[in-house]
């Protein structure tokens, strides 16, 4: 697994945002990460490529985008992609960013699981599959500390994001109806922030 500079320890991205990329480069990009991105830190490799690598998109809509993404049904990091396709390109960019992130995926999964099905009993494959969990796991805590560093400027947020994660790790209150009370106060405290 290719490790990614840890955007927790980076200050925030000041650099000039370049012009919107082209279908093509959308789709190889998504396709890269996809494909090299075992195990999660999707949301960290998509934060290296489209804000720091190839400057797309600012820090800000970056973090909008995340936001947005895991407010929605589905998996969040595809979510992220649609979103951040059609900030860059319309739907066209939507659709050109999840074939990319998804048809690698798609055709690799198929083929690890002919391999598990054909060598079940191997340990081999059982310790390679819980070391990519904890690497990916890594990268998980590395975009939730950027959120964090991003929440201390200002403390309602963090007062949220520490309510929300009482509410469902603590108390382990359901996810659903915990999101529709939290999201509506979040984003009416943004909201009267801006």
């Amino acid at each position: 697994m290719t490790s990614v500079p840890d955007p927790a320890a980076e200050p925030p991205v000041l650099i000039a945002v370049r012009s919107a990329p082209g279908l093509g480069a959308l789709f190889l990009t998504c396709l890269k990460i996809g494909l090299m991105s075992f195990g999660g830190g999707l949301s960290g490799w998509l934060y290296q490529e489209f804000v720091l690598r190839n400057r797309w998109i600012s820090d800000e809509d970056f973090a909008s985008s995340l936001a947005i993404s895991q407010m929605l049904p589905g998996a969040n990091v595809v979510n992220l992609v649609i979103c951040m396709g059609d900030d860059l390109r319309g739907l066209a960019g939507s659709i050109a960013c999840v074939l990319g992130f998804l048809v690698g995926p798609f055709f690799a999964v198929i083929a690890l699981s002919a391999v598990f099905d054909a060598l079940p009993d191997v340990a081999m494959l059982e310790a390679a599959s819980n070391g990519v969990a904890y690497a990916a796991l890594g990268l998980l805590l590395v975009i939730c500390l950027k959120g964090v560093q991003r929440a201390m400027k200002f403390p309602p947020g963090l007062a949220v994001i520490a309510a929300v994660a009482t509410a469902v790790g603590v108390l382990k209150l359901p996810l659903i109806p915990v999101v529709f009370v939290a999201a509506p106060i979040s984003v009416a405290l943004a909201w009267r922030r801006s």
